[in-house]
């Protein structure tokens, strides 16, 4: 008897962790490097392509911009001095490289609407960091 009710627990803890499994679209993607290939200013669409090895944009991506620019979500780091400091999408070129974050779910809708995503970080190290007032 007690061998039945130690299966049965067993069985009931592994059901139990089961289903406390996290889903994919809960998945953050941090770092996703990609280059611009085209900026559509009108409409704040960015199009991307994978930068390096990855295969996560593909040739050619678009990016909807508009949340981002309302959440102050395109952002620049200065990585000598370590200043961060919210950009304006004007700030942003075809060729630069940037560092995308995106949740899983957002990822596999990209094929057919341009991709939401979390930031924009202008990883092109080329921007002036205005003095700080003392």
């Amino acid at each position: 008897m007690k061998k039945v009710a130690y299966i049965i627990s067993v069985l009931c803890l592994i059901l139990l962790l089961a289903g406390c499994r996290q889903k994919d679209e809960y998945i953050l993607h941090l770092g996703l490097n990609a280059t611009i290939v085209e900026i559509d200013a009108a409409n704040h669409i960015l199009y991307v392509a994978d930068l390096g090895d990855s295969e996560v944009f593909g040739g050619r991506c678009a990016i909807d911009c508009k949340d981002l620019i309302e959440d102050e979500e395109i952002v620049y780091v200065d990585y000598e001095s370590q200043e961060f400091s919210i950009i304006q999408f004007s700030d942003l070129n075809v060729g630069d490289a940037v560092i995308i974050n995106a949740y899983e779910k957002n990822l596999n809708a990209a094929d057919d609407s341009p991709l939401n995503v979390e930031q924009i970080q202008l990883a092109t190290q080329r921007l002036d960091q205005p003095d700080k007032e003392e």
